[in-house]
This record gives C-alpha cells, structure tokens and sequence, in this order.
C-alpha cells in the first residue's frame, strides 16, 4: 500500500504554502501525482435569491471570489515550481451560491490515496467544511493546522487509540506514513485511577504494525482531563509531528465515549492530525 494520488485542496489564499508544505515533501517521497483543487463559489443568478440581491453586491462577491481562485492558483504554481513531481490543477465553479460544496469536493477526494487540506477558522462549528470534507470523503484527510509546519509528517507520529472502528480505519489508512516514521506511538488515554479494557488492544495494535515495518510501541496514558488535552498534551511534550486519529462526526454518542477529542483537536490543532471516518 502507498500513496500514488495526493489530492491537495485550498479553501484561501493564505492557507495554500502550508498545505503544500505537507503535500510536497509526501508526493515526492511516494513517487505520487499531486493534484491541486479549488472550487470557486458561485453567485445567484435565478431564482428568489438572486432577485433579493442588488446586482452589485452579486459582482462584488463575484469579483472577490475570481481574485482568491487567481491568487491560489498562483500561489500552487509557486510552490511547484521546480518540484520532482507530477502535478496537476483543478478548478470547478458553482455557478449557484447555496449549491452544494461538499458535494463538488468529495467527488474529486473519493479518487485519491490521500487529501490534504487547511484548518477551519476556529470561530466555525466543529471545524464546519474542514470537519464535513473528513466525513464525506471517504479517504484519508490530513489536516494542516493554520499555525505551525507540517514539513516532517514522517517524524514522530501518535495514533490516537479508542478501540473503535474509526481509530482502525484511520490507523491503517496511514501505513504508508507509519512504515516510514522514525517512531510511532499507539496512545490510549484512561481517566486516572480506572480500568479500561480498550487500553490492552492498544498493544495489539502497536504489534500489528509492527509487523509491517513500523516502529511502534504502545503508551497507555492515565490523565484527569478529557482525551483530546490529554492526545494533544502529549505529542507536544514527544516533539511528534502528526496525530491519527478516527473522526466521528456529528455523533453525540461517539463524542461522548472519546471525551469529544475529535471535536478538541480540530479547534486546538497544534501539529498536523490525520482523520479518517
């Protein structure tokens, strides 16, 4: 298994050299194709909407959302330039503002090994779009974090472990990065002075990947705190370089049962994580 399409989405301008900084260095380590997307929002055109709107605050959008496609796909061919890889740019519009985004998104994230992407404006509910392209994609998604590099995501690598199939899936969506970290850490968090049953398959898990090559070992940690301070605690107190992790969504229960680290993570993000749903 490995990466052979890395598909890399901009949301803003400013949030392009961070995600190249990690889509890069990746694609050029697994010989992969690296595809670069934006989707231009579109405007109202017909319809009770676009009757309500002055025409010039419809240009006004319009003319915004023309300069940030140019300037992120000026932005892309900078960072390419001169990079070892094949690459390629991707451009669709919506020509309706309201239509659905995401839908436009996850075609193109389903036909990729890997999507890499911004974090979300901590102000936006759970991570909003950033959160919604994990769950629809059906891939795995790295999240660069808007603070911070993303430069060495083969470094020191935490998997977040619950037992769940989420944590599974995202475990072993991220083989190929693990077979070639320097270290990995199968972390599982248990409330201080509890006997959580889920924390002996964190070893069968570091096992498991062990013998594909990875060099894992298992940490159980004890912590008063909720899972997600407690993840994010210690992979900065390790120096590690990514988190994986499963995402749950928009489920109360699931949120319930990891402390709502998925929800932490995404609005605290310090490191690159990598989610899988």
């Amino acid at each position: 298994m490995s990466y052979k399409t890395i598909l890399a989405y901009f949301a803003r301008p400013d949030g392009v050299q961070g995600v190249m900084d990690a889509a890069l260095p990746l694609a050029e380590k697994f010989g992969a194709h690296l595809i670069g997307t934006h989707v231009i929002s579109g405007v109202p055109v017909t319809g009770t909407i676009g009757a309500q709107v002055p025409p010039e605050i419809i240009e006004q959008y319009a003319q915004h959302m023309r300069e940030d496609a140019a300037a992120i796909k000026v932005a892309f061919s900078k960072a390419i330039k001169g990079a070892p890889v094949q690459t390629e740019w991707r451009q669709p519009e919506l020509k309706v503002l309201g239509a659905d985004i995401l839908h436009l998104i996850s075609e193109q994230t389903r036909c990729a090994d890997l999507v890499i992407l911004g974090q979300s404006d901590a102000e936006q509910r759970v991570g909003e779009l950033t959160a919604d392209i994990i769950i629809a994609a059906g891939r795995p998604v790295i999240v660069v974090p808007k603070n911070g590099t993303a430069t060495n995501l083969t470094g020191k690598i935490v998997i977040a472990w619950d037992g769940s199939r989420e944590a599974t899936r995202a475990a072993f969506d991220s083989l190929p990065l693990l077979k070639e970290a320097q270290s990995v850490f199968v972390v599982s968090v248990q409330k201080r002075g509890g006997k959580d049953p889920v924390t002996s398959g964190c070893g069968e898990l570091a096992l498991s990947l062990a013998r594909h090559g990875a060099k894992a070992e298992a940490v159980v940690l004890e912590s008063s705190t909720a899972a997600g301070e407690a993840l994010t605690k210690y992979a900065s107190d390790n120096d590690c370089d990514l988190i994986v992790m499963g995402c749950y969504g928009h489920s109360r229960l699931r949120e319930r049962l990891f402390g709502g680290a998925t929800r932490h993570i995404l609005q605290n993000m310090i490191l690159p994580v990598l989610m899988s749903h």
